[in-house]
């Protein structure tokens, strides 16, 4: 089943998010008051495309705003990606390595 969202502002999408969130106390006061003067602006400045009042570009109010969700303990946790594979063989091995996995099945 897939969830269904409501088209909401980001104020009113945090203000629900914490009406169902649990195990928030009084010590989180702060991260959430800081939180949502944050979805304001977001809602403010999404309306220009992200530039603020001064013209300038605003690349620091979402990844600002994302990390005090984290904090707070309302993100998702992410798909961790397949470990890099390391180079540490001979370039014979890596072209060997290369070969292999580019192999075209006919």
């Amino acid at each position: 089943m897939v969830a269904r969202f409501e088209l909401l502002s980001v104020a009113d999408a945090f203000e629900r998010s914490l009406r169902n969130m649990s195990g928030l106390s009084a010590k989180h006061s702060a991260l959430v008051a800081a939180s949502r003067v944050l979805a304001k602006r977001i809602d403010l400045i999404a309306e220009d495309g992200f530039i603020d009042g001064n013209g300038k570009l605003d690349n620091v109010t979402v990844p600002t705003f994302l990390k005090y969700l984290q904090a707070l303990g309302m993100t998702v946790d992410v798909v961790q990606k397949a470990p890099a594979k390391t180079k540490s063989g001979s370039q014979k091995d890596m072209l060997a390595d290369f070969r292999r996995e580019h192999r075209q099945t006919v």
